[in-house]
């Protein structure tokens, strides 16, 4: 039932904002903005959002509507909306290290990240974050105000370290930043732990020589420093960064993060699954078909072994363990919109899980060859169980049906 943020934007033409009808949105480009915030000497709101993104529409419809949130915001801002997957969101998204949805931006008037935050925000933490955002921009060690030292040309060690460090705590992207910290480190102490250990964990992002160096020189580290940093090193350069080169097909690239990932020692169950899960994604693409059959077989073998009664109990397990604070009145159900359809989501938790990953290795293996007769049997049976969870779903029943008439 978590509900994540969308997107404001304050209209351009409207030199004094509306609070009556919600927050005004501003029409125009990235640069229209950035010249409005600054004649109106405002801060700039950025909702960075998707279409698909449900609980943004939530946050469009019931909170940026509201009269207190839009005056709040309106006094203090100039509001922006962008779409991640679309125009200037596109770039715009990866200057700004934006990875989930919605994400609340909030810069000075030159464009620089003074605030970020992620995550749902109902109407009065909403305002609340209003006012963590001022409080940011009045810092003169925010962000925004670093960057601003760093574009004037300040590259010494110790400004460098520590703007790493408030871009790290913000979750931005600190390539350039990085490099420049890179070429001040002596020879004598680059290959130090110490050193290793501290490019480790401000290491947001893959686009730094500091990254290529520090992949090399991994295996060096000891096996205490390397379980200081492998958990942030797996999320930075395996899930973010290979996860998001395989999907815009920059295959070398991925083949570079990936086979580092393989190198982290101690990896759990989780980041195995996720390693073999780019297996499947890139074998598909690659016609590998050993390394397919190989990843999906591993996929699919835990959740088919799960029988179907086992899946239904749990389901329901989960199912009564959710509804318990409604049930007892902790929580009020009435005042959750499209509780309706949430509930009938809930209600198969654990199916949709098991069928996803059924669904995920069926589907791959729909692309072997027809002479593939075993491993088009076993997705045919892997497409069937998840039919008979959750019966009558679309994509389940033409899987069937591709399989089917594939292997005739």
């Amino acid at each position: 039932m978590k509900k994540l943020l969308i997107f404001c934007s304050l209209i351009f033409a409207a030199p004094t904002l509306s609070a009556q009808s919600g927050i005004q949105f501003f029409k125009g480009s990235w640069k229209e903005v950035q010249e409005a915030a600054r004649q109106q000497q405002k801060m700039i709101f950025v909702d960075v959002y998707t279409e698909w993104c449900g609980p943004c529409k939530y946050m469009d419809r019931e909170i940026f509507t509201d009269a207190a949130v839009a005056r709040k915001y309106a006094t203090h801002f100039i509001a922006y909306k962008l779409d991640a997957e679309k125009g200037e969101g596109v770039e715009l998204s990866r200057k700004y290290n934006v990875g989930a949805y919605p994400t609340f931006l909030f810069l000075n008037s030159g464009g620089y990240v003074v605030h970020k935050v992620t995550g749902e925000r109902e109407k009065n933490p909403f305002i609340a974050l209003a006012d963590a955002a001022v409080q940011a921009g009045a810092d003169k060690n925010n962000p925004g105000n670093l960057e601003k030292l760093f574009a004037d040309g300040d590259r010494s060690p110790r400004f460098l370290r520590h703007y790493l460090q408030r871009l790290a705590e913000a979750d931005l992207d600190n390539s350039e930043v990085l490099d420049a910290y890179f070429k001040t480190i002596p020879l004598n102490v680059l290959e130090d732990d110490s050193t290793l250990l501290f490019l480790a964990r401000h290491l947001n992002g893959t686009r730094s020589a500091a990254a290529i160096y520090l992949m090399g020189h991994y295996p060096q580290l000891s096996d205490t420093a390397k379980a200081k940093v492998n958990g942030r090193l797996f999320e930075k350069l395996v899930r973010n960064g290979a996860g998001l080169a395989l999907k815009e097909k920059r295959l070398l690239e991925y083949n570079a993060l990936a086979a580092f990932g393989r190198q982290l020692a101690g990896l759990n169950a989780g980041q195995q699954a996720f390693l073999n899960r780019l297996d499947l994604l890139y074998s598909g693409l690659t016609r590998d078909y050993d390394l397919l059959k190989k990843a999906g077989y591993i996929m699919a073998a835990r959740p088919f072994a799960v029988a179907i009664d086992s899946i239904r109990s749990e389901d329901k397990r989960r199912y009564n363990e959710i509804m318990q604070p409604f049930l007892t009145g902790a929580r009020d159900s009435t005042k959750i919109p499209g509780f309706a359809e949430e509930k009938q989501i809930i209600a198969k938790v654990y199916s949709r899980e098991i069928t996803e990953q059924l669904y995920t290795a069926a589907q791959a293996f729909a692309q072997l060859p027809p002479s593939e007769n075993k491993a088009l049997a076993d997705a045919l049976l892997w497409a069937k169980r998840c039919d008979a969870l959750m019966p009558g779903t679309k994509p389940f029943t033409d899987l069937i049906k591709e399989l089917e008439q594939k292997k005739k």
